[in-house]
């Protein structure tokens, strides 16, 4: 047996891996060559480092091209957020190769190269299958662009493309089975930080009040399931205004809507683990404020909750100290910017506009306010014994340098220096 098997979390025994073929190619190439238990920790936490220089690199060239205002923004989100440094690179995760596909994804379809977009995306579900939300996003903008009588054809065409690459990984683990027994097994575990645990506790505590604890698991999977059917409904409605919406479909609210759509399959689950919050990374810099400033403080937060991995070596204090309902402040951002999404796909906002409109009155929400530019008035002064109906002829005009009088707003007075 494994000499590292006994400290592997009990939760995680018995699971069937989650993973795509293309990170079970990977880890199988890094094992072969690195034996020692440490230098094979070592290997993941440098593939971790290496996808989030490489993110900052696709992330940051794409940004200074098209909004270099926000080049700064997007650099620190990914190479500063004390979420990617200690918990992805730190903790060997591989959802750092998946914000490395996406943002691969995202710089190619500003390119206007959607298959090797689609091939970015394809690779980043070979990884993990949360990618699969953007590439299905992808793929519905790309056939509401075709033509109608071509939108089958357009369909096939990507659908095949996807699968081949998949395929192409996938077919030397193939041993039959259901390929999606693992994620429904994955989707029964529960992590103390969700903002969903709130709504399954609740559930839960309703079924044990009507009919004892015979009722609680009844309930709570009940809850389970509406929370994964809401975040499949807000994909649904991304998805629905991408097709009939042509300015959702424009290379910066297509990444909008990838954004916000990770983030609703996210935060409303009922499992969340703090590295999760890396897939949308990459996208936080073509997003509203509230979903950006939401990232922020969920990376400030979020990085405290797992500093250390192994509980049993706590204090006994700190091991009796569980909060039943998610992480408080996972709970005030789920609404505030699930209040936001839904604001906008009631109202028609478009997903990357920002909105002076604050939510709930926030003035860390609305930002500074621009201050109004001063009036400005332009008196034209009619020339004595013109004809006003005459055709305007083409007239030389004195560029020599001079003094110019810009009159005060509310004046309606000709300037000094037309009155002379």
């Amino acid at each position: 047996m494994n000499s590292l098997f006994p400290l592997t979390w009990p939760g995680w025994r018995s699971t069937t891996s989650v993973y795509g073929p293309l990170f079970t190619w990977m880890s199988a190439l890094m094992t072969s060559v690195v034996k020692k238990p440490s230098e094979v920790v070592t290997s993941f936490q440098l593939l971790a480092a290496a996808a989030s220089l490489g993110t900052i690199v696709v992330v940051g060239r794409l940004v200074q091209r098209v909004r270099p205002e926000r080049t700064a923004f997007a650099i620190a989100m990914i190479g500063c957020n004390p979420i990617v440094i200690y918990h992805v690179v730190g903790g060997g995760h591989n959802d750092m190769l998946v914000a490395f596909f996406v943002a691969c994804a995202v710089s190619l379809l500003f390119a206007k190269r959607e298959v090797l977009s689609a091939v970015a995306l394809a690779l980043g579900m070979s990884v993990k299958a949360s990618a699969v939300v953007p590439l299905a996003l992808l793929i519905v903008a790309i056939v509401a662009n075709a033509e109608p009588e071509r939108r089958r054809r357009v369909l096939a065409l990507y659908g095949g493309i996807v699968a081949g690459v998949w395929l192409a990984l996938a077919l030397p683990f193939m041993r039959g089975g259901n390929p999606i027994s693992a994620l429904i097994e994955v989707s029964g575990h529960d992590s103390w930080m969700a903002p969903g645990q709130l709504i399954v506790r609740g559930a839960s505590g309703l079924g044990g009040l009507i009919g004892g604890d015979a009722l609680r698991a009844p309930f709570a999977t009940v809850a389970r399931i509406a929370l994964f059917v809401g975040s499949l409904a807000a994909v649904a409605a991304i998805g629905h205004r991408i097709w009939t919406s042509a300015r959702a479909r424009t290379p910066e609210a297509l990444a909008a809507g990838w954004g916000w759509a990770f983030l609703a399959i996210t935060l409303p689950s009922p499992v969340l683990f703090t590295w999760y919050l890396v897939w949308a990374l990459p996208l936080a810099w073509v997003m509203p404020k509230i979903a950006r400033r939401g990232m922020v403080v969920l990376s400030a937060f979020f990085v405290v909750t797992q500093l250390v991995t192994e509980t049993s070596r706590l204090p006994t204090f700190f091991r009796t100290v569980k909060l039943p309902f998610g992480h408080p402040i996972a709970i005030a951002v789920c609404a505030w910017v699930g209040f936001d999404l839904i604001r906008r796909l009631r109202r028609g906002t478009p997903l990357d506009e920002e909105t002076d409109e604050p939510a709930f009155g926030d003035p860390f929400e609305a930002g500074p306010k621009p201050k109004p530019d001063e009036e400005a008035v332009i008196i034209l002064e009619e020339v004595p014994g013109g004809d006003p109906e005459a055709p305007l002829e083409p007239a030389l005009v004195d560029l020599t340098p001079g003094p110019i009088e810009v009159a005060p707003a509310g004046f309606r007075g000709p300037p000094a220096a037309l009155s002379s």
